[in-house]
């Protein structure tokens, strides 16, 4: 499902003009083409919660196959709730949610039981798998150093670089990181380094958030949060931990 930037802007519009209760829609297919039907919020606290009304589902589903429900939150919040994604699969419908405060967008896929931010297209060194890591630790209150200034064929080039960063991370006496074996009990916070081609070395690095789940930044996609697979899991070659998070 392609979230074009005129079903953002459209979404934003609704959700600023219904702030501060959280507004919401349904996405349908009309052709070639994804439009928003904007509905009603109908809660008894629609500034915590949304709901739509069967009448607006009805009317809805004249105009096209339902593709995603949507709606918005009105706090700092820019994640489903579990209210979220338990309705998401049961109909087994994406939700797309908007953020009205950092002006932020993210999917749901209840398929792929999957987040996707919709905010950050990748680029080699400003919105790649080790900024996401660097965004995430800065989050906690940690500083990693290095970054990747070698382009697209950055593995060609260099394909020890992601090592030598997290060598040079390990060498900072005030940041005490370890380097762990792929095998070890994973723990949240856990950075792993996954090596997709076996043999050329390291390429990709997400972080362990817990719960069974992965947070990193797929090379030409969005940053996603995912359940860790066995798939994920047969690719790790090592894991980096920081001895103070104690999780």
């Amino acid at each position: 499902m392609n979230i074009t930037p005129e079903i953002k802007k459209t979404i934003r519009k609704h959700a600023l003009e219904e702030n501060p209760k959280e507004c919401c829609g349904i996405l349908f297919q009309q052709k070639e083409n994804l439009e928003v039907f904007k509905c009603a919020n109908y809660s008894e606290n629609p500034s915590k919660h949304f709901y739509i009304t069967a009448k607006d589902y009805l009317n809805a589903s004249f105009c096209g196959p339902f593709r995603a429900i949507y709606h918005s939150h009105t706090s700092e919040n820019e994640t489903f709730s579990e209210n979220d994604k338990i309705n998401s699969n049961n109909h087994q419908i994406p939700f797309v949610l908007y953020n009205t405060v950092k002006d932020s967008f993210f999917s749901y896929d209840p398929a792929k039981e999957k987040t996707v931010e919709l905010n950050k297209n990748f680029a080699i060194g400003k919105s790649d798998c080790y900024t996401l890591v660097k965004d995430y630790y800065k989050k906690l209150k940690i500083t990693l150093s290095g970054g990747n200034s070698l382009g697209n064929d950055w593995h060609k080039k260099n394909p020890h670089l992601i090592q030598e960063l997290f060598n040079l991370n390990e060498t900072n006496p005030s940041l005490p990181i370890e380097e762990l074996g792929k095998d070890v009990p994973l723990k949240k916070h856990d950075v792993l380094v996954f090596e997709f081609r076996k043999g050329l070395g390291p390429n990709h690095v997400g972080v362990y958030i817990g719960d069974g789940t992965l947070y990193h930044h797929p090379r030409n996609k969005y940053p996603t949060i995912e359940k860790l697979g066995k798939h994920h899991l047969a690719k790790v070659c090592k894991v980096y931990r920081h001895k103070e998070l104690n999780e």
